[in-house]
């Protein structure tokens, strides 16, 4: 009897073995499958992290740009390291612009020089003035005119190095300026012919979108006069963040209109940018100042009378063209111009929409040749 309670206590201890053996395996078994399970999610997931990684930098290397034309919608590029803009002593100004010489004055406080074995603008301003730009974020852009240092001499004055537009500003042609000078233009006979003006426009309308859109600042004191020309006439915009603060808004033609917001309650938005642009456009057309753009009323009511026949259209282009324009485009800028100087705020485009539209008009003419 006791030999069967023996057998019996051993089958049960095999049993019970046996069962922890087995559930020791199928627990193995389960930690197995479920760290593979685990190492093929935590895969997948590298896998689609590269993929996102992948898409990013294509989606930043791909830029967009205007085919054969300075008009790239590239996303904003800040110098990596503020300290970026150098600085200059008073005496190598000095000595880069012979003393400031009135036979290197472009215009006002503004001086050509040469450092570095290139041609800079050199301009006076006021030290806060100088010290507020030195302190925000570098952007370079083709359509933006660069600053590539600053200077102080031991007064209350400072200096910022410019990108030196060798073909001075749009003012300088349309209406006549000190930058007209030979050693400043070569040919300064010349005009601004119909197509070179929708490229200005187009290029100025490039680099208001990517004020606006990449790196949400405003221009806020856009006009003809701080538009400037390159050797190959691509259009920079100048004065960058202090237009209103230096600027004299009654100072000669090309003075800045400023948006019917801006005057009452001194608001500023992309959309007093938009205003200016507006301006700006009617005056590289029509080659009048702004002064007389509106004719003594509304600048709307002025666009509307020249839409209202061709003939009056012909009258108000800039008579330099004589007839070597398109009638078509230029109605076409009239009504771009027209929505861009809307009362409302609201109403009025936004710089992708203008860019994109100069664009088509630009790619139009030059596909009929």
């Amino acid at each position: 009897m006791w030999m069967t309670a023996d057998y019996v206590a051993v089958a049960a201890a095999g049993i019970l073995l046996i069962t922890a053996i087995a559930a020791t395996v199928f627990f193995l078994i389960n930690n197995m499958k479920k760290l593979r399970r685990e190492d093929s999610i935590k895969h997948e997931a590298d896998s689609e992290l590269q993929r996102l990684s992948l898409s990013f930098r294509t989606a930043t290397d791909n830029k967009v740009s205007f085919d054969g034309s300075r008009h790239s919608f590239d996303e904003p590029s800040y110098e990596a390291n503020r300290n970026l803009l150098r600085t200059y002593s008073f005496e190598q100004l000095q000595k880069a612009t012979q003393h400031f010489s009135s036979s290197n004055l472009i215009s006002g406080a503004v001086h050509r020089g040469r450092l570095d074995g290139g041609d800079v603008a050199i301009r006076r301003l006021p030290r806060h003035v100088v010290s507020r730009i030195a302190n925000q974020r570098a952007i370079d852009h083709p359509n933006l005119i660069r600053v590539y240092g600053t200077a102080e001499d031991n007064g209350s004055n400072s200096f910022l190095i410019l990108e030196y537009a060798s073909n001075g500003s749009v003012r300088d042609w349309i209406h006549g300026g000190l930058a007209m000078k030979n050693q400043f233009i070569a040919s300064c006979d010349r005009f601004l012919d119909w197509n070179r003006r929708l490229k200005i426009c187009l290029d100025v309308a490039n680099a208001m979108r990517f004020l606006h859109d990449a790196v949400n600042l405003f221009h806020i004191g856009l006009s003809v006069g701080n538009i400037f020309l390159d050797g190959e006439f691509g259009a920079k915009i100048g004065c960058l963040g202090i237009s209103l603060s230096v600027e004299n808004r009654g100072e000669g033609k090309g003075c800045l209109v400023a948006a019917p917001e801006y005057e009452r309650e001194r608001i500023v938005s992309p959309s007093g940018d938009v205003f200016a642009f507006g301006v700006v456009v009617l005056e590289v057309v029509s080659g009048r100042a702004p002064a007389s753009v509106g004719g003594g009323g509304s600048i709307s009511d002025e666009i509307e009378r020249v839409l209202a026949s061709e003939e009056e259209l012909r009258g108000w282009v800039d008579c330099k063209m004589g007839e070597r324009f398109s009638i078509d485009a230029a109605v076409e800028m009239a009504r771009l111009a027209r929505r861009c100087v809307e009362e409302d705020a609201a109403a009025r485009p936004g710089a992708g929409e203008i860019a994109a539209r100069l664009l088509n008009l630009v790619e139009e003419l030059a596909a009929e040749g």
